[in-house]
């Protein structure tokens, strides 16, 4: 019965109908004789009855060469002269393929040009075979050939073969590598939402649902994310720095007040670049006492260190002030970065703020000699588990440490308490403590007491603006603030008359500031007076929560009754702007209720009207090519008469009428123009495009060596994967080791200097996203 059920599958139509009707006569008497068999032979019966009818309907489409099992496309939707047939000439053997191409796209296949034949002497195409693309799988025998006719001097078809083995879905094909493409529409809307940090699949889902679903749309979410990638990517390195000259002149254009100045070397290749904005340099008049420094980002592919200064606006956010390519972390790289910056900006900054690069400490000495510098203290505490992590007692020594850094009361203090920490935990020969001990004038918070640095003592303001480089720097997030501080204020935390002030004066945000400091009040009290004339010196007692343990400190407030002004032990108003609780006590024991002007600070205020609020952001309207410009245009055009006219229905009915006409029209146009020339239209296209001259002869940059932390992201990611690479191969290669005993307390198994390599990518990407080292 095996037998029976496969042999007829595979004989034609004539076969069939005889075994039919043998079968059927034959079942009478296979269920009278053999009852046990009646349902494989209803089986087999079922089977063959479907077998004859699919192949009788093949015979019938097909024509007398059509073997079993060919097909023919549904040509329903295809008017006659966009089916292929013997003896349709072309001008150009490209508009042949494109021909062919188009039909399989409707009709539901893809092509390929299986084999071109040459002219020996012209070395000229001659004659050219396109295939369906799975005549190598499954023997499809759709294809097409192509002969040039010397007499005529066009293209002609003289074998045409439209039959399948295999079936054919306009629906499918539209998904096939070789039809998925990206429309002129999508394309403008992708680039408008990654610009405005919307996620690609986020964009991808808006564009399916306006299309009815992804099996609507002709691209795949793949697809758009390679977009987004290739525009970021370039691979020829010359032509990555002269488009970003390129676009420091269009910002030019657009602002005069944007500077750029670019360093190149004797060869003509870019070193160091660097670039400002005219809101930027506006905003450097409010901001710039205080800015950070940070160059510990580096572009992907050409491994230029970027460097960003940044400061802090009136509501305590960061602002850009500032941004840099360096050609490597030599000192004069960034002597020549700083003088060209402040040569932008005027004057010099009051102070500064950087990671411990002593490159970074020569130049800001060599060029900037009256500006206060000081080191990122995040960026040394940060390293305590790598430097010092391979002690015993590292518990006990990083809250000791911890608490001597951050609490000392004078130097004095901080240099007593050091040393006892050094004894304690007999750390004498760490060179790494020893040298930071030496440079504690550089980081150390008690060493800048009385210094206004609006609250920063690290880089921290510079690294947390990765965030403001992934939105393309076209943030506005401080017109959006001041936009909300117009509208109201928080209600007061308290009934004081000064709080009230301050509520009045400062923006929102330093408010909350001082409204912290008015709830610490609630732990001070004056414990003791001590009175001389006008002059009063008031102990200020203040109860903090220590683990569970309520200690008491001590903080002196000098006072003047004569003119209400005072200074506290603590500093906070020199350091950030903002009056200490203990402060606030003493003011509230004599009676003070409203506070002198001085201490009412313009800085963060929100009734002064800045400048660079008025100037206008730079865009660059000619990052798109022409033809995405041209589009929006027609867009906009269209969207306008739409508007007008989609109200009433026989308008509505005019335009499409209208558009369609004109469509037809168009399609005529191109046409004649193809058939004219094909080749002279591409070279005319060709010669359109052109590098200014100045601009031509700009080399890329050399591969640069970066110094400092790794590349990773997580400092800790890299050592980790170090340590485990190199147990691994002492597993793998060695036998076991038996260590001997050692006294001494610390792990010398740290990984400097790993520089984990990163995959290419655009030297323009660095407008859009910057990767941490």
């Amino acid at each position: 019965m095996e037998v029976d059920i496969v042999e007829p599958l595979v004989c034609v139509a004539s076969e069939v109908s005889e075994n039919l009707s043998n079968e059927q006569e034959n079942l009478a008497a296979d269920v009278a004789e053999h009852g046990h068999k009646i349902f494989l032979l209803l089986v087999t019966l079922f089977v063959l009855e479907l077998s004859a009818i699919q192949l009788s309907d093949v015979m019938d489409v097909g024509s007398e060469e059509m073997e079993p099992g060919d097909e023919l496309p549904d040509h329903g939707n295809l008017q006659e002269d966009e089916i292929p047939r013997v003896g349709m000439r072309f001008a150009q053997l490209q508009m042949a393929h494109d021909f062919y191409v188009s039909y399989a796209k409707k009709a539901g296949f893809a092509t390929k040009i299986r084999t071109t034949t040459f002219d020996k002497i012209t070395k000229a195409p001659i004659n050219q075979a396109i295939h369906c693309n799975r005549d190598g799988i499954r023997e499809s025998r759709a294809r097409i050939y192509l002969k040039f006719d010397k007499d005529v001097q066009d293209w002609v078809l003289f074998k045409v073969d439209l039959t399948h083995s295999h079936p054919c879905s306009p629906r499918k094909a539209v998904h096939y590598h070789e039809y998925r493409q990206l429309t002129m529409h999508a394309k403008c809307v992708i680039e408008d939402n990654d610009e405005a940090g919307i996620r690609p699949n986020k964009t991808f889902l808006a564009l399916s649902n306006e299309a009815g679903g992804p099996s609507n749309l002709g691209f795949s979410e793949k697809d758009l994310r390679n977009y987004i990638t290739a525009r970021l990517r370039n691979s020829n390195v010359n032509a990555d720095v002269r488009e970003m000259m390129s676009y420091f002149m269009r910002m030019k254009d657009i602002n005069p007040n944007f500077f750029y100045a670019v360093k190149l070397d004797e060869e003509c290749k870019f070193k160091s670049a660097v670039w400002v904005d005219a809101r930027c340099r506006a905003s450097y008049e409010y901001y710039g006492d205080v800015v950070s420094v940070d160059s510990t980002y580096s572009t992907n592919r050409h491994g230029l260190p970027f460097v960003s200064f940044v400061g802090v606006n009136h509501h305590g956010k960061s602002t850009l002030l500032g941004c840099a390519l360096l050609g490597n972390e030599e000192i004069e790289s960034y002597e020549w970065v700083f003088s060209q910056w402040v040569k932008c900006m005027g004057t010099a900054p009051k102070c500064i703020i950087t990671d411990q690069c002593r490159s970074l400490y020569r130049a800001i000495k060599n060029t900037l000699p009256d500006t206060r510098h000081r080191w990122c203290i995040w960026h040394i505490m940060n390293k305590l588990s790598s430097k010092l992590g391979g002690y015993r007692r590292y518990g006990a020594l990083y809250g000791d440490l911890n608490d001597i850094v951050w609490n000392s009361r004078t130097e004095e203090s901080f240099e007593d308490d050091w040393a006892d920490f050094i004894d304690e935990y007999n750390l004498h020969n760490n060179t790494w403590l020893s040298d930071l001990y030496d440079d504690r004038c550089m980081w150390v918070p008690i060493y800048f007491k009385g210094e206004f640095w609006v609250g920063m003592r690290s880089t921290q303001r510079s690294e947390s603006m990765h965030a403001f480089y992934g939105g393309y720097l076209h943030r506005a997030e401080e017109l959006e603030d001041d936009a909300a501080d117009s509208r109201g204020v928080i209600p007061c935390a308290t009934t004081s008359p000064i709080e009230k002030q301050f509520q009045q004066e400062y923006t929102t945000t330093l408010f909350r500031d001082v409204q912290i400091e008015f709830v610490r009040k609630a732990n001070c009290r004056v414990s003791a007076v001590d009175e001389q004339g006008p002059l009063v010196c008031v102990k200020v007692e203040e109860e903090k929560l220590l683990n569970d343990t309520i200690l008491c400190i001590l903080y002196d407030v000098h006072f003047d009754r004569s003119t209400q002004e005072l200074r506290c032990e603590c500093n906070l108003f020199e350091s950030s702007g903002v009056l200490c609780c203990h402060c606030l006590e003493v003011y509230h024991s004599y009676k003070v209720y409203k506070v002198p002007s001085c201490y009412v600070l313009p800085r963060w205020s929100k009734k002064i009207k800045r400048k660079h609020t008025y100037v206008k952001s730079s865009h660059d309207v000619s990052r798109s090519d022409e033809s995405n410009v041209a589009f929006r245009g027609l867009c906009a055009h269209f969207y306008n008469v739409a508007q007008e006219f989609v109200g009433d229905d026989e308008e509505t009915a005019l335009l499409h009428l209208a558009l369609e006409e004109t469509r037809a029209k168009l399609a005529t146009h191109r046409a004649k123009k193809r058939s004219e020339s094909v080749a002279e239209t591409q070279t005319n296209i060709g010669s359109q495009s052109s590098n200014d001259v100045g601009v031509a002869d700009i080399q890329g940059p050399s591969k640069v060596t970066t110094k400092g932390r790794p590349k990773s992201k997580r400092l800790d990611s890299a050592l980790e994967k170090s340590i485990k690479n190199s147990r691994q191969r002492k597993q793998k290669n060695s036998p076991p080791v038996v260590r001997p005993h050692t006294f001494q307390d610390i792990n010398h198994c740290v990984v400097s200097g790993l520089n984990v390599p990163e995959q290419a990518g655009g030297f323009m990407s660095l407008l859009s996203s910057f990767n941490k080292k």
